[in-house]
């Protein structure tokens, strides 16, 4: 016979040994809230995270709008999975409505959960309006200088691999839509053709400098250029449109489980070249 002490010890070990093996993926849809009065740029004053950037050539429709209904897409999709939900995957949403959350309150929500994954998701824009194609950015090996911040990426390669990874699943995924996956590209945070991606980029640095993620992969995707009509027509038209966030979120999540299965994340952090 079983006795109750015994029972109550494997009881507990049992769950933390659960709760240990789960793999928290946290989604930050980007941008949120209102503009600010007194911010005619559109940026939010201290928050470092701006409200919202790229609007779409047709329909109307706002980045900040856009990215909610994807991260909810995404982490819909990631609790329905059986290969995800075999791995721990579970998905966390930095926010859940239209607000706005500070460039650094974002990563600290990665930080709190001690995050496997860290995905910002964007939508992006161009000066000429023409711009087309996926686009994973990460924060470089020697990450510049953003106003105050200067340091080491030593985790580079795992977040540029993981990049790679959903770029090139979201692409193929939106082919058949009308994206030209041969335009999808990871690109280091140094360089950009798309819009203002201070804010974002800045988000990443602040969870990138932070140690306890040392086990995780940090990377902003922005799935599309909305602001390119031809864009606009096939990912937001009335008959694609869920198919097309749909389609995204389920190459999401097959590039999260391939990383979760295949990662094997560092042990300590990694010291600052």
């Amino acid at each position: 016979m079983i006795s109750p002490r015994f029972l109550a010890l494997l009881i507990f070990f049992l769950t933390h040994s659960l709760v240990a093996a789960s793999a928290i993926i946290v989604i930050d849809p980007g941008h949120g809230g209102e503009r600010e009065k007194d911010r005619s740029d559109g940026s939010q004053k201290g928050h470092g995270s701006s409200w919202n950037n790229a609007h779409s050539a047709t329909g109307g429709y706002l980045e900040k709008k856009l990215t909610l209904e994807y991260s909810q897409e995404i982490a819909k999709a990631l609790a329905a999975s059986p290969r995800a939900q075999k791995l721990g995957a579970k998905g966390i949403l930095t926010r859940h409505s239209d607000q706005q959350l500070s460039a650094m309150g974002r990563a600290a929500i990665a930080v709190e959960h001690r995050a496997r994954v860290f995905l910002s998701i964007h939508f992006n824009g161009s000066s000429s309006h023409r711009a087309e194609g996926t686009r994973g950015y990460i924060c470089s090996e020697d990450h510049p200088h953003w106003e105050y911040m200067h340091f080491i990426n030593p985790y580079a390669d795992r977040d540029r691999a993981f990049s790679d990874l959903v770029v090139k699943k979201v692409a193929n995924a939106l082919q058949p839509f009308g994206a030209d996956p041969t335009k999808a590209k990871t690109i280091g945070d140094s360089k950009h053709d798309g819009g203002h991606l201070k804010d974002g980029i800045r988000t990443l640095g602040f969870a990138r400098q932070d140690t306890h993620l040392y086990q995780a992969v940090v990377m902003l995707l922005e799935v599309e250029f909305i602001d390119n009509p031809k864009i606009s027509q096939w990912l937001l038209g009335p008959e694609t449109r869920d198919k097309a966030r749909q389609a995204v979120a389920a190459a999401i999540v097959t590039a999260i489980c391939d990383h979760l299965e295949h990662d094997t994340p560092p042990t300590q952090p990694r010291k600052s070249r």
